[in-house]
């Protein structure tokens, strides 16, 4: 290639290109699930028996978190519905 050099384009022409280029598209509306609470770890020492178990039931129903809290919620305790149905934040591989 010859040393030939786009012209960047000043702010309000790449809006235009932008809209131009975009504009038969539908507007999106963020679907958010709202503000997720501040979280913390927490973490505790057990046999190793336990451990499995508590492994095995979470795998059943998602995660540890989510056994937890639902173990909370069926003894009467008001549990965060974040706690209860948390973002699955894991990373995906294309």
């Amino acid at each position: 290639m010859s040393g030939f050099k786009r012209k960047p384009l000043a702010e309000d022409d790449l809006t235009q290109a932008l809209k131009a280029s975009t504009g038969h598209l539908p507007a999106v509306v963020g679907q958010g699930r709202g503000k997720v609470p501040k979280t913390v770890q927490v973490n505790f020492n057990a046999s190793e028996m336990l451990a499995r178990l508590i492994a095995q039931e979470a795998a059943k129903v998602g995660g540890t978190r989510r056994l937890v809290a639902r173990l909370l919620r069926q003894a009467g305790h008001e549990v965060p519905e974040a706690d209860l149905n948390p973002p699955d934040n894991r990373r995906r591989w294309s």
